[in-house]
């Protein structure tokens, strides 16, 4: 009777965890959507939660360099994943994962405001390479994976005489990147900025990471095109936890009956 309960246990334990997490997604789409994008000019001297939507533009800091294009941006995150096999099932697993950024400023028409990446949820358009196994890597991806330690090269090749066998894993490289003049919504906390000059088109305020608002976003997709993003993966977490919740208990009755 131990072994069927330390099952269920297990069954109960995953699907906890992502209806948790799934839980988590889904209540950032409800922050997401509950309010609309106000005006840049509308925050002057303005503190606490708000939605802004514009251009990106480069501020005093410039740019970062996105790992595996080389691209200057904004702000940053990349995957770098491995297809591994166990039996029947593949699937794949993070080698690497990091993100980068600088403060920005969001230009809407009306006005410039500063925003501050740091410890934002970064939500961005995936660009990936995907790399079979025995196959070099383009110039830029096989200098990352000499610097990484993490990440090994999987060109290895067997020379069989008649032919030669690539051996190793596919891998995948992923990259999102916030360009310069792309479009881009945030939802953070409102703060006072460093004073301005008179007649600057940029507010007195630094939107950011704060702890009077529930999430911190960023996204180049607009305010429902990110509300969707969450969504999604909200949706299959919950889902698949509830499943497993479902399994776990039917088989704990399976066994009890």
């Amino acid at each position: 009777m131990v072994l069927p309960q330390l099952v269920a246990l297990a069954f109960l334990a995953v699907a906890g965890y992502l209806c948790v997490t799934g839980g988590r997604e889904l209540t950032t789409v409800f922050h997401i959507l509950r309010n609309d994008p106000v005006p840049v000019r509308e925050l002057h001297g303005y503190t606490g939660p708000v939605e802004i939507t514009g251009t990106a533009v480069d501020g005093e800091e410039g740019t970062v360099t996105a790992p595996f294009t080389g691209s200057p941006c904004l702000a940053y995150t990349y995957e770098v994943e491995e297809l591994r096999s166990s039996g029947k099932s593949s699937s794949w697993h993070t080698l690497e994962e990091g993100m980068d950024g600088v403060d920005f400023v969001v230009d809407d028409g009306t006005d410039r405001v500063r925003v501050d990446p740091t410890g934002a949820d970064i939500r961005l358009e995936d660009h990936t390479v995907t790399v079979p196994p025995g196959t070099e890597l383009p110039d830029r991806l096989a200098r990352y994976v000499a610097q990484t330690d993490a990440v090994d090269p999987q060109d290895r090749t067997v020379d069989l005489l008649v032919t030669e066998l690539s051996v190793g894993n596919r891998q995948r490289f992923t990259e999102r990147r916030l360009d310069v003049g792309e479009s881009v919504y945030v939802y953070g906390q409102t703060s006072r900025g460093p004073s301005v000059e008179w007649g600057s088109d940029l507010v007195d305020a630094v939107v950011g990471d704060g702890d009077g608002t529930p999430v911190f976003v960023v996204s180049d997709a607009s305010e429902r095109g990110t509300a969707w993003r969450f969504a999604r993966a909200g949706l299959w977490r919950v889902g698949l936890g509830v499943g497993l919740a479902v399994l776990g208990l039917l088989f704990v009755g399976s066994v009890v009956l």
